[in-house]
């Protein structure tokens, strides 16, 4: 008998070398918080793109292989939901008016970057049980310095600037400028960071440096005088740190927020909240309920601009409301085909905290859905705030139900 030894081939060695090292380093996950923080630390957002589409997803396909073992993210009810209601939104813009070559593409494109940002979001979540630990202790600390940065900027360091006039921010300096939008960006990394101490062993030092980010993040949302991110920020706190059950932690919290409350008691923007009252809600709800009702089954498409006039004169840009957005753009499929991706994230998230005590993905969860039930609206888009808002408390509700599914129990503090 004549033994035959087979060598592997040179490429083959060297894709498995390749895999192996950028698996040991953790390339992906480091490069998705680098995307991350980049997203709070620069005035544009091409580079963040930039590494998320060039850099993170390659390397993500690359230690992911062979591709089956994204089949479990695929087959999932969150990831089906979720490409259910881009096709929805897709298909009835087909069927409306004045939809372009042009549009369609730009849409398709970002149909698949949102997909794509759901599975990578997932399956980092899912395969590193620290990577949320690490993703927050990275992105708080900057959001908090980017924070510190765009209140100096904008009101020159003047405290009566700073505690008399809404947080914007600044060109050249900041990504975004709208005070909700403002607001909404720097609750995200707050919740993170709360759920993250009250759900891991952390160092002395990583305790207090997501203690005084938290801070400084929830000062800011006050500061920015968003009612919705404020809410958001509430909401997502008191839901990680009430499923947690951590009570000294509960303590810590309850401190940071007195804190902030009292601060913001004696500012005028505590006088200005209440001021505002409904911010014509109760006004816009019911002219864009009409506009349902004219087009119930297929909505009026990407196409359509759903800017109206309210008969008090003032201008809206939207329905203040995912699902009525929603169902302005793809009838009530697109209202109902939303809700099951909600549906489907809050079932993944609830599971995970039930098998291994993981309240990250519901508490960003609650604040997506508290600050969606008053203003914003979900299409599809490149990267930008609203993957912070909604795509990542999604995917993150995902990966850690597939994480929980095979791993022991999250430690608790």
């Amino acid at each position: 008998m004549v033994s035959v030894v087979t060598r592997a081939s040179p490429s083959k060695s060297l894709f498995d070398r390749s895999q192996a090292w950028l698996s040991d380093v953790k390339a992906p996950e480091r490069l998705f918080v680098l995307v991350m923080c980049l997203m709070y630390a620069m005035h544009n957002i091409w580079l963040s793109r930039t590494i998320l589409w060039f850099l993170v997803l390659p390397t993500l396909l690359i230690t992911a292989m062979p591709p089956r073992n994204l089949l479990p993210i695929v087959k999932s009810s969150v990831f089906v939901a979720t490409a259910g209601f881009l096709g929805v939104i897709i298909v009835t813009s087909l069927l409306g008016d004045g939809v372009t070559g042009a549009l369609l593409w730009k849409n398709i494109r970002y149909v698949a970057a949102v997909l794509a940002f759901v599975v990578i979001v997932a399956h980092l979540v899912s395969r590193d049980g620290d990577f949320l630990r690490l993703l927050f202790l990275w992105l708080a600390p900057v959001a908090a310095c980017a924070a510190i940065r765009d209140i100096g900027a904008f009101s020159h360091w003047s405290l009566t600037e700073m505690l008399s006039v809404r947080l914007q921010g600044t060109k050249g300096l900041s990504l975004y400028y709208n005070s909700n939008v403002v607001g909404l960006i720097y609750a995200m990394p707050c919740i993170g960071a709360v759920a993250i101490m009250a759900t891991r062993r952390l160092r002395h030092w990583e305790f207090a440096l997501l203690f005084v980010s938290a801070l400084v993040l929830l000062a800011t949302v006050l500061l920015s005088g968003s009612r919705g991110s404020l809410m958001a920020a509430l909401g997502g706190i008191g839901v990680s740190v009430l499923l947690a059950a951590n009570w000294r932690i509960a303590a810590a919290v309850g401190a940071l927020v007195s804190i902030a409350a009292l601060a913001a008691l004696l500012t005028p923007l505590a006088g200005e909240l209440v001021q505002r009252r409904d911010s014509l809600r109760f006004e816009l709800w019911p002219v864009y309920l009409h506009m349902v009702a004219l087009k119930p089954w297929l909505g009026y498409g990407l196409a359509f601009d759903p800017k109206v006039t309210l008969p008090s004169g003032t201008e809206v840009m939207n329905g203040h409301n995912i699902f009525m957005c929603a169902a302005v753009r793809g009838g009530v499929f697109a209202a109902l085909a939303l809700a099951g991706v909600v549906l489907a994230a809050l079932a993944s998230g609830w599971r995970a905290f039930r098998r291994s005590g993981e309240v990250v993905g519901m508490g960003l969860l609650a604040a997506c859905l508290a600050a969606t039930a008053v203003d914003y609206e979900i299409v599809p888009s490149d990267l930008g705030y609203l993957y912070i808002l909604f795509w990542l408390p999604v995917a993150i509700c995902l990966g850690v139900a597939l994480s929980a599914a095979r791993r022991v129990p999250a430690s608790r503090g």
